[in-house]
């Protein structure tokens, strides 16, 4: 039909490109009367729509992975996606197999069966996220070697690396974590009973993605034994997301004021120079029996369903609250330089009473508080708040 012609066009809506046969008739060459041709246009104009698939839509920066080996080390490469961003994250992926190898030289240097292994494996890859794990076995004898794990978690549109903070922005989701770390750990018959309410989190904790939230790694005797291996524990975002029913220590900018007042950020209606009765109606819960503090010089009392917060009241006829000491889970993740971001600049310094111990420590108003750590850059074990 010499009297139709097609004109391409290139429409491009934000994920999908549709190519559409935009047709125009010519009255001049066609003797069709004005009916006829518009209905042969409108029906021309349908007919010829030809959706063409993007290969970017719908999840545009993923890519695929490849194992690749560098003298007998594994490692991980990324083909696709914006060259920029995947040779930055390339780079990281390579470097960790020529390290391998280098100790792997090392280690055969001292004793030609010692040795150094790494693998590599993509453990997700889906909604511009990317998880990689490297498992490193090395041998310098004795019974077994050691192994331990390295994730490496990207995302993709950026090629920035992502850490434990990324996924828990907030105090109260790191409560949430650590309370789903706890709970999965608990029912594990292979972890150490003192691992339940003791385990190691930080920012550069191990862990990967998957499609409803993060499954966290730990090393053969962190939590368990040797012989239990990796242990993963699953927490979904839904359990990271949720709300607290229980208290925690709620650093804001707030925080000084409410501290200043003798009241205890996070832990609602509860104040210094509250009776052990008050306090109890305001957690909701009945103490136990009383534990006796050497380093503090008196007894403390746990309420049920609170057991990482202990409450002192005193000697005597007093019996109102002085201290509290207040366990890692109220505050994880966090180091004094974390600190110092929430309450401004502390004094730094050993903690005369415990060895190896170092304090970062406020005084606002009568109330001072003191955070715990094994080192200045470590992460936070305990919290010591009291009122003179």
């Amino acid at each position: 039909m010499e009297g139709l012609q097609f004109q391409l066009e290139k429409d491009k809506p934000a994920k999908l490109q549709y190519y559409w046969y935009i047709i125009i008739i010519r009255r001049k060459d066609f003797n069709l009367n004005k009916t006829f041709a518009m209905l042969i246009s409108f029906l021309l104009v349908f007919l010829f729509i030809i959706p063409i698939s993007d290969a970017n839509a719908a999840g545009s920066s993923t890519v695929t992975t490849k194992i690749y080996s560098y003298k007998g080390q594994k490692y991980v490469q990324i083909i696709g996606g914006e060259q920029k961003v995947i040779d930055k994250i390339n780079k990281t992926l390579k470097i960790h197999a020529v390290n391998a190898a280098i100790q792997n030289t090392y280690l055969k240097k001292q004793q030609d069966y010692f040795y150094w292994n790494t693998t590599a494996q993509t453990k997700y890859n889906q909604n511009n996220l990317l998880s990689i794990v490297y498992t490193d076995y090395n041998f310098r004898g004795g019974a077994h070697g050691y192994e331990e794990v390295t994730t490496y978690n990207y995302d993709l549109t950026t090629g920035k690396r992502l850490y434990l903070n990324q996924v828990v922005q907030t105090n109260k989701q790191a409560v949430n974590l650590a309370e789903g770390i706890e709970s999965d750990l608990k029912s594990n018959e292979n972890v150490f009973p003192e691992s339940f309410y003791n385990f190691p989190l930080s920012n550069t904790s191990s862990f990967y993605y998957q499609n409803t939230g993060i499954v966290m790694v730990f090393n053969p005797y962190e939590v368990g034994p040797y012989a239990a291996g990796f242990i993963e524990v699953k927490v979904p975002f839904s359990k990271i997301q949720s709300e607290l029913s229980r208290p925690f220590f709620d650093l804001n900018k707030n925080s000084i004021q409410e501290l200043k007042s003798g009241r205890i950020p996070g832990f609602e209606n509860i104040s210094f120079g509250q009776t052990k009765a008050e306090v109890s109606k305001a957690l909701k819960s009945s103490d136990r029996e009383p534990y006796y503090e050497p380093e503090m010089g008196g007894l403390f009392w746990i309420f049920e369903g609170v057991e990482y917060a202990s409450f002192n009241f005193g000697e005597g006829d007093t019996d109102r609250l002085n201290h509290i000491y207040l366990s890692w889970k109220t505050l994880p993740m966090k180091t004094f330089s974390d600190i110092e971001k929430i309450l401004g600049k502390g004094q730094k310094g050993v903690n005369p009473d415990i060895q190896e111990e170092y304090l970062l420590s406020y005084r606002f108003g009568d109330t001072r508080v003191h955070f715990a750590s094994n080192s200045t850059e470590g992460i936070i074990h305990g919290i010591t708040i009291s009122h003179y």
